[in-house]
């Protein structure tokens, strides 16, 4: 296999205003690092949402909350104690996404750093390039590939060097499918055929993310280039011998997962095509669908309301128009709790392997999938990676690629459903 970090070349230079008395650093001990996880991003909705999860569901770990706004954390930590009831003490770390001394402060005081705050493009790197750098596991709900495949061609020689595990693309972008495609591959590999096709059937109730919004409109007026690799990093540092193709909607259709109803195109699963790539073993092709489970009548409403409304958030003036008139969320805001309880995620699979046999599958999350399954997901990747993130291999990985069987059954535990049959 070809490689795109070899032993006998360095892995790739940190930017250059990187300071050399924090890069240069051996990455600290187990022992020296004084708190298990540090919420990056604690201040937003979704970090609101983790940090609870974490005091009721976790009240035993050594919990600290990152940012730049003392005031506001300060805040944050008080009135989540007591809608939790904990009287677990949650430090404070004041730091700033742009400052490099505050972020190498955040890893290095860290076993696993779980992040919240995006769009991670702008405001990222200069995190998840600290953990690369100090040993720490971290895990993010990045949606943006683009950024992913960079660190992949980027931070995958020094992670590997140093053990840190960096998982991204853990929220609602794109766990649930990617732990489907990969327990579907699993499955057929069981009987000894390789995956070939997969269709996926969605079907949800939610609100999409201001966080999300935020970071569909930075791609757009700051677009990520593609890494200069012999091959496209996504697939990890190894080429496969296959590929994904996405074969997807783009309007309105049948359904090949469900031939009694229709499906439309759903944003992310551009987004979902790209995660699986990480994951899946690929010998050879692999067609992606998935689609939003509609009527013919409701599809055709949806896509044209969706693509309009594209138009609208692609154009400043009208978008501050639409976000001042709160018909789309700013970042940081979110959903009432009336709405978060009635929201949920069913994702149908139908998989083809080699010789032509089937396997089926259906997940299944019974709250609001874009806010409160996505503080649970990414929260319960940060403990995965806090309990065997030592064991595994550093490098870049999504959480299908690296902590999937771990994940999953804390989900499960956690009240999601998992049939594959």
């Amino acid at each position: 296999s070809q490689r795109l970090f070899s032993p006998s070349r360095p892995p790739p230079a940190m930017p250059d205003d990187a300071p050399s008395e924090w890069s240069s650093l051996s990455p600290p001990s187990a022992s020296e690092r004084e708190y298990d996880i540090v919420i990056a991003g604690a201040t937003g909705f979704t970090g609101k949402l983790v940090l609870e999860f974490y005091l009721t569901q976790y009240p035993n770990l050594k919990i600290a909350v990152a940012g730049r706004n003392a005031s506001k954390l300060t805040d944050v930590v008080s009135s989540v104690k007591e809608i939790s009831k904990s009287s677990a003490e949650v430090p404070i770390i004041v730091a700033d996404a742009s400052d490099w001394e505050g972020n190498f402060k955040v890893a290095r005081s860290a076993k696993v750093v779980v992040t919240l705050a995006g769009p991670f493009a702008k405001i990222g790197q200069k995190l998840i390039d600290a953990c690369a750098h100090s040993g720490t596991h971290y895990a993010d709900i990045t949606g943006e590939t683009g950024w992913v495949r960079q660190n992949v061609h980027r931070l995958s020689g020094k992670a590997e060097e140093t053990g840190a595990v960096l998982a991204s693309l853990c929220g609602h972008d794109s766990v649930p499918w990617e732990f489907t495609a990969k327990a579907l591959e699993a499955k057929l590999k069981e009987n000894g055929e390789d995956l070939v096709r997969l269709d996926l059937l969605d079907e949800m109730a939610g609100q999409a993310s201001g966080g999300t919004i935020a970071t569909m409109v930075n791609a757009v007026e700051d677009p990520i280039a593609n890494p200069k690799a012999s091959f496209d990093p996504m697939y990890g540092t190894s080429k496969k011998a296959g590929k994904v193709v996405n074969a997807s909607p783009y309007f309105v259709r049948k359904s090949r997962a469900d031939a009694n109803t229709y499906e439309s195109f759903f944003m992310m699963s551009v987004v979902n095509a790209e995660a699986i790539k990480r994951s899946l073993e690929l010998p050879s092709k692999v067609t992606y669908s998935e689609g939003e489970k509609v009527s013919l009548a409701t599809g055709i409403n949806n896509t044209l309301s969706l693509y309009a409304s594209l138009c609208f958030l692609y154009i400043p003036p009208l978008r501050r128009l639409l976000m001042s008139k709160g018909i789309i969320p700013n970042p940081g805001s979110g959903p009432s709790l009336k709405t978060q309880e009635h929201g949920f995620l069913r994702v149908t699979g139908t998989a083809t392997g080699s010789n032509g046999g089937i396997a089926r599958s259906c997940i299944y999350f019974d709250t609001d999938p874009g806010y409160r399954d996505t503080a649970r997901m990414v929260a319960e990747a940060g403990v995965t990676l806090l309990e065997t993130g030592d064991k595994k291999s550093g490098g870049v990985f999504t959480p299908g690629a690296v902590i999937r069987e771990e994940m999953t059954e804390k989900l499960l535990k956690g009240g999601t459903s998992f049939v594959v049959e």
